[in-house]
């Protein structure tokens, strides 16, 4: 069994801080009583921001949130604002438009603001159905789970394999990033459920990864393809991304442990690829990389450094390395340059490769991602 001392110590203020400080925050002042649902976002002084879309996506995010954290006991309001938000998704994004699927978007007045179905978006409000099916074992919500996946299959299928990005397209660009995330889900229901055919359609996008998203010369992942699923023509084609290495590397390894694939070959060159190129001299995580390893995008976010957390937990859990002293890193670098600022349940979301903030608020959707990482946390030192 793998130990970790060096990330139990580097995880324990962070762990109290997401108890004590943000969750209470982001489920009172982040939470909208007047419109429904959570706000999408607040300003640097903590005050929500009303004049914007809410879109789907963040709701997704935020149902997962406090489902988990009503399942775990870390806060006594989780069920009721996970209610809350199922109430709200169905009355409001579901069908909204008369339609199947989910409206992308929802104006300040609660009118649609936008009607686009987007895979990534029902990815992740799939995902926040499969935590709130966990919490309440709820048959209705598994109705509304099998009706959005038929959905995909029926609205955003392509010929090609997998799903379009969006109905109607945004452009003609196809991306990994929604598969990513609907196989997160997939894993999420299946584990919810025991149901094989949630265990199937997670092997199905673990297919499509390692014959289309995957690239064996470079041992990267890539992010922008075409309509036939091949790496964009042009320097668009050659962008990875050292986060979504990491974050891949963590499912790969969830799929590993619920269905038995193997995964090792893939998982090893992400994280071997991220690892080497990914890091800035101040230990924080850039944006975009070529394929060779050069820096595109030297800017910086908070998740990238979540996710290189939860990879080196996978790792240290499967393989020999210094990944306890990694992950320790990782939130150790997460404490101490984007959590508790500007206010003390805050994030700095971005910043420029100097270290200027790059948003003038705090995107409620950035909680999902500090969350899940600390929730591996915990759980791989309770293993331990």
């Amino acid at each position: 069994m793998a130990q970790f001392p060096l990330l139990h110590r580097a995880v324990a203020p962070v762990l109290a801080w997401t108890k004590e400080t943000a969750l209470p925050f982001w489920g009172s002042v982040g939470v909208d009583s007047k419109r429904g649902g959570f706000h999408e976002r607040l300003d640097l002084s903590g005050a929500p921001i009303e004049d914007v879309p809410k879109r789907l996506m963040v709701q997704g995010r935020q149902l997962y949130v406090f489902s988990h954290a009503a399942i775990l006991g870390w806060h006594g309001d989780g069920s009721r604002l996970a209610d809350r938000c199922v109430e709200y998704l169905l009355s409001s994004y579901y069908r909204a438009d008369g339609k199947p699927g989910w409206v992308y978007a929802l104006a300040p007045d609660g009118t649609i603001a936008n009607p686009m179905r987007d895979a990534y978006a029902h990815a992740f409000v799939l995902f926040g159905l499969s935590w709130y099916f966990r919490l309440t074992r709820d048959a209705q919500v598994l109705s509304v789970i099998d009706d959005t996946i038929r959905f995909l299959d029926q609205g955003l299928a392509s010929p090609y394999g997998g799903y379009r990005d969006a109905e109607p397209a945004p452009d003609a660009i196809r991306r990994q990033n929604p598969h990513m995330h609907l196989l997160e889900a997939y894993l999420a229901l299946y584990e919810a459920t025991g149901r094989n055919e949630y265990r199937d359609r997670a092997s199905q996008i673990f297919k499509l990864f390692a014959t289309r998203f995957f690239q064996c010369a470079t041992g990267t992942l890539c992010e922008y393809l075409t309509e036939e699923l091949l790496p964009q023509p042009g320097p668009i084609g050659d962008i990875v991304e050292p986060g979504h290495h990491y974050e891949w590397v963590w499912l790969l390894r969830q799929l590993q442990r619920l269905t038995g694939e193997s995964v090792e070959t893939y998982t090893s060159a992400l994280y071997r690829h991220a690892d080497a190129h990914g890091w800035d001299g101040e230990g924080l995580i850039v944006d975009q990389l070529g394929s060779a390893g050069n820096v595109i995008t030297a800017s910086r976010r908070t998740w990238p450094l979540t996710e290189a957390a939860k990879a080196n937990i996978a790792e240290g859990e499967h393989r020999r390395g210094p990944f306890d002293e990694k992950a320790a890193h990782s939130f150790s670098s997460l404490a101490g340059r984007f959590l508790e600022r500007p206010i003390p349940a805050g994030w700095i979301d971005r910043m420029t490769a100097s270290g200027e903030p790059m948003m003038q608020f705090m995107p409620a959707s950035t909680l999902y991602h500090v969350f899940c990482a600390i929730t591996e946390a915990a759980r791989a030192i309770r293993a331990a």
